[in-house]
């Protein structure tokens, strides 16, 4: 149980400015990172409520920081606008805060997008980047398609119907009205794309997020950010990237539709390695299937930091008994 309410606590203050976030007790800890993780935020921009579960699931030797948006920023109507500024500001803040040493560095949905802008920028700076841990995001101009009216995609796809019956969010809810909801907006997203859209794009242009995700409960500003980093990441187009990249891709897709974001990542970047995380977007970090995440993802930033690149980082001296074969497969289906 993580007892750190900072991290839930952090965006309260519509006038924070505060970036890196400790989001597990290990990370509250005076003194020289040790063992550090750091994670970019989803496109709430928030880093604290998001990956609470999964940081109060690794070994206490690691500190888990997550990289988020301050309020303050947001009400800056130019702030989230472009993706490589804000990879630039979040980099500035970084380096401030670690000034030596080596880094690892992810991020969950749009912010694993704004993490590989930052790996690559820390790379550019001759600072030393760990794997680059990708959990279910993808840049969008890759120039590489998932070949969506091809029958192989179609049969992949009616493959998966029996795991969303099973593990979808508003299956496990069992609610009529998200059941609905989802319906609704998987058929407007199959009628968008059936003219060249995406679910995001208006009809009349620009991006919005509402049809998508309710926004309701957010501040004007969150929502207004929400938005423009939408915008950002259709914009942004990545560069080469040669460092090691490892992404958890959920198993779980949307009803009508097949991300395939470890197909895109394997064909624009050259060393990749998927592992696909049984439940949703949403719900692969969250328990019961945050557990398998978490063990995978201790037992790379542990081998990161016992590694001869990295040997002046001190390594835990008792790993977790889950460290049995970091080789096997990781995802078991809950009971």
């Amino acid at each position: 149980m993580v007892d750190n309410t900072s991290a839930l606590f952090a965006r309260l203050s519509s006038n924070s400015d505060r970036i890196i976030l400790p989001v597990n007790d290990s990370a509250l800890v005076k003194g020289p990172p040790r063992n550090p993780f750091y994670c970019v935020h989803s496109v709430s921009g928030a880093a604290g409520t998001d990956f609470v579960e999964l940081a109060g699931l690794l070994d206490p030797t690691v500190q888990f920081y997550g990289i988020q948006a301050p309020a303050k920023k947001m009400q800056d109507v130019n702030f989230g606008s472009s993706l490589e500024a804000l990879a630039e500001t979040y980099v500035e803040a970084l380096v401030a805060f670690q000034p030596t040493g080596p880094l690892l560095l992810g991020g969950y949905c749009v912010g694993a997008v704004i993490a590989f802008e930052m790996a690559r920028m820390l790379r550019q700076r001759g600072r030393n980047v760990g794997p680059l841990i990708v959990i279910d995001g993808v840049p969008e101009n890759t120039g590489i398609s998932p070949h969506r009216w091809r029958p192989d995609y179609w049969i992949a796809l009616v493959g998966k119907l029996p795991g969303w019956i099973k593990h979808a969010d508003l299956m496990r809810n069992m609610s009529l009205r998200s059941l609905l909801r989802s319906l609704s907006t998987n058929a407007i997203a199959i009628g968008k794309r059936a003219i060249g859209r995406t679910p995001y794009e208006k009809l009349l242009g620009g991006y919005s997020i509402e049809g998508v995700m309710d926004l309701s409960n957010y501040p004007e500003a969150q929502r207004a950010f929400i938005n423009r980093l939408l915008g950002a990441l259709f914009d942004y187009v990545p560069g080469e990237y040669a460092g090691d990249v490892v992404v958890y891709e959920a198993k779980t897709t949307p009803l009508l539709f097949l991300p395939r974001i470890g197909y895109i990542w394997q064909r624009f970047t050259p060393r990749v390695q998927v592992e696909s995380v049984l439940g949703t977007h949403i719900a692969m970090l969250h328990k019961p299937y945050v557990n398998a995440l978490a063990d995978d993802l201790h037992n790379r930033i542990l081998r990161f930091y016992s590694s001869e690149s990295v040997a002046d980082v001190a390594a835990p001296s008792e790993p977790r008994s889950s460290e049995l074969d970091p080789n096997a497969p990781i995802f078991t289906v809950p009971r």
